[in-house]
């Protein structure tokens, strides 16, 4: 028997993100990758990532890792610099 593995807050708080173009021009400046639909962008956070399944996210350490470092916290900083060039 199998079991499937559900995401979490961090799957579900990547799949919001992957829906909006502001997570996407990060992901492009981050990886210099052209993204420019939801499912490029969730294949980018997966290649980020090192997983196959955004659920991996919150079932593999190591993937948890990966996601604050190269995606979560880099993408606030830039929420950040961002919205002070806004002002």
């Amino acid at each position: 028997m199998t079991v499937e593995v559900k995401g979490g807050a961090l799957a579900k708080l990547a799949g919001i993100w992957c829906r909006e173009p502001g997570f996407w021009d990060f992901l492009m400046h981050r990886t210099g990758e052209p993204v420019y639909s939801e499912s490029t962008a969730a294949a980018v956070v997966r290649k980020l990532c090192d997983v196959t399944s955004r659920a991996e996210l919150d079932s593999v350490p190591k993937a948890e890792a990966h996601f604050h470092v190269r995606v979560r916290l880099p993408y606030m900083r830039w929420m950040q610099g961002v919205k002070r060039w806004e002002r």
